[in-house]
């Protein structure tokens, strides 16, 4: 259901002579797969959104305002400091394929051109910012390795691979006088969204109801269980009738005590155990004590089987109801909300310290809690706080000495352990961005180790095999958090 590359022509026709020359005022990202870029043109304010949803994937103008996420996430962010304010110099289709290119700089004669890649591929979509040289800064997501695409390295296209097995989509018209295309994407797109989050919704019911019918069948048959177990432990109160008749017959010390069965024709014998250390009437006293702590206990089993069965019955009617299409909420069935995830037991790691050859020690994080922990609780607010731009990685903090500048050798290797310990790694190259600890904050409701940065220096570095060498061989003690 991705729009084909004859529409792609056709809709960049119909948007390029309004965009061209805007400005981009912002980029913001609604889910996981989707970008919109706002772009002022004069007075005109327009929305381009791009998808790289595996079947829907698209770029068109939209009308309706999308869903801000409260943290961009990092290819966000880096399209924000490469693009955002920036002029819109170009708008084409590439290789006559389903691919996108958009060049922005800050004027016509500026050099630095930076350019967005919108690969509208189906199940490959994926987005690429590119440098004036075509070198990859960032990326959507993953390639497959098959291109060999990565953070430093140079951009190449897919081949274009002509097949019939494509069906183009066929896009119901729109009465519009200014981009009919697009806002009939803009619909058509709109209603599958509706039906497949409709359709992700039934199935995510169905899985928690699936959840809770066999949670609530184990715990019956485990009452099951029990009940029949302490149906067995009535018998202790025919060993105490039997006691009570028979006292004057047991000897001090007995381990086992037989009684005739009345009912059976050869005069076989029943054998009762016995406490040795126990006289005859304290032996039958225990067995009561037992008898009547097996009839509260079964009591209890049966109330309980009876709740149960009647939860089970009254999921089974919602899972149903739900496969026939009704739309059920958690207010319906408050069974389905009372599930309790389990708890994830989290390990601690310790943080690795590092010393630079001016002697100042470089302490590293491996993951989300190592690195909020040494962020926001060990590095103080006059420390150089580095981490790789646009990716994740660690968070690396030198520790500074009062009113001193960082040497420029330290510098060199703080960024280069930083991009070492970040997804830039087998690139080798990339941006490490640095500030002072103060000037970082962390997010409301953010993950751990998530900051939001300010008054930040960008590097561009490639790492030196000694230089690594060198500092990975000066690695001291850990610290545990």
């Amino acid at each position: 259901m991705a729009i084909s590359s004859r529409q792609l022509n056709l809709l960049i026709s119909e948007i390029e002579t309004d965009l061209k020359g805007g400005i981009i005022k912002n980029i913001d990202q609604s889910d996981a797969n989707t970008l919109i870029f706002e772009i002022v043109q004069g007075k005109q304010r327009h929305r381009l959104l791009f998808s790289a949803h595996r079947r829907f994937t698209r770029v068109h103008l939209v009308q309706q305002k999308k869903p801000r996420t409260k943290m961009p996430p990092g290819f966000c962010q880096q399209l924000r400091a490469h693009l955002r304010h920036k002029r819109i110099e170009h708008i084409q289709q590439k290789n006559n394929d389903r691919i996108i290119e958009i060049s922005c700089a800050w004027s016509e004669k500026s050099p630095n051109t930076m350019r967005f890649v919108a690969e509208l591929t189906g199940t490959c979509a994926n987005f690429y910012l590119l440098d004036t040289k075509e070198h990859i800064l960032g990326m959507l997501r993953q390639a497959p390795p098959s291109r060999n695409l990565h953070p430093g390295a140079r951009y190449i296209p897919p081949l274009l691979h002509i097949t019939t097995r494509f069906q183009e989509t066929p896009i119901p018209s729109v009465n519009s006088e200014a981009f009919p295309l697009n806002y009939a994407l803009e619909i058509y797109f709109s209603e599958l969204e509706k039906q497949e989050q409709t359709i992700r919704k039934q199935k995510e019911t169905l899985l928690r109801f699936d959840t809770a019918i066999k949670s609530l069948k184990n715990r019956l048959k485990h009452l099951n269980a029990r009940a029949d177990a302490t149906e067995n432990s009535l018998r202790y109160r025919d060993y105490g009738e039997h006691l009570k008749d028979h006292l004057h017959e047991i000897l001090p010390g007995a381990k086992v005590f037989f009684y005739p069965d009345s009912h059976s024709s050869d005069q076989g014998k029943y054998a009762i155990p016995l406490n040795p250390a126990l006289s005859a009437t304290q032996n039958m006293a225990q067995f009561f004590k037992r008898y009547k702590k097996a009839v509260r206990e079964r009591s209890i089993h049966l109330k309980l089987q009876e709740e149960t069965e009647s939860k089970l019955n009254t999921l089974k009617v919602g899972r149903k109801a739900v496969t026939e299409g009704a739309v059920l909420t958690l207010e319906d069935f408050p069974l389905l909300s009372a599930q309790k995830k389990p708890q994830v037991k989290k390990t601690k790691k310790g943080l690795q310290i590092y010393l630079s050859s001016d002697n100042l020690q470089l302490m590293l994080g491996r993951n989300g809690l190592e690195n909020d922990t040494l962020t926001f609780h060990l590095a103080r607010g006059n420390d150089l706080w580095f981490h790789a731009r646009g990716v994740s990685g660690s968070h690396l903090v030198v520790k500074m000495e009062k009113r001193k500048a960082l040497p420029p050798k330290t510098l060199l290797e703080a960024a280069t352990l930083a991009l070492y310990f970040s997804a830039y790694r087998k690139a080798g190259k990339g941006e490490v961005m640095y500030t002072y600890k103060k000037y970082l904050q962390r997010p409301k409701k953010g993950k751990p180790g998530s900051v939001i940065c300010t008054q930040e220096k960008t590097l561009f570095i490639e790492i030196n095999p000694a230089r690594l060498s060198s500092i990975l061989e000066n690695r001291l003690h850990d610290i545990q958090e």
